[in-house]
């Protein structure tokens, strides 16, 4: 039985297929690095607590704005 999520991007841009990529990557990274923390010490550690949300939009927001301003006016080759 395979599951898997397949999305047609036929429409969008690369560079946009790129940030949806790159926003899933750190998203699940953070969430999963949040849950081993929580799972390593309940007591002092929250799942997904009001200052990790924070911490993540942020993160979030970093990454729009690198993909959407910065490597439009920083072009590497």
């Amino acid at each position: 039985m395979d599951f898997k999520l397949e999305y047609k991007f036929s429409d969008v841009d690369k560079e946009y297929k790129n940030l949806f990529n790159d926003l899933v990557k750190f998203i699940t990274i953070l969430i999963v690095l949040n849950l081993l923390m929580f799972m390593s010490n309940p007591s002092q550690n929250s799942f997904l607590g009001s200052t990790y949300l924070k911490l993540m939009v942020y993160i979030v927001l970093g990454l729009c704005t690198y993909w959407l301003v910065i490597s439009k006016v920083i072009i590497f080759d």
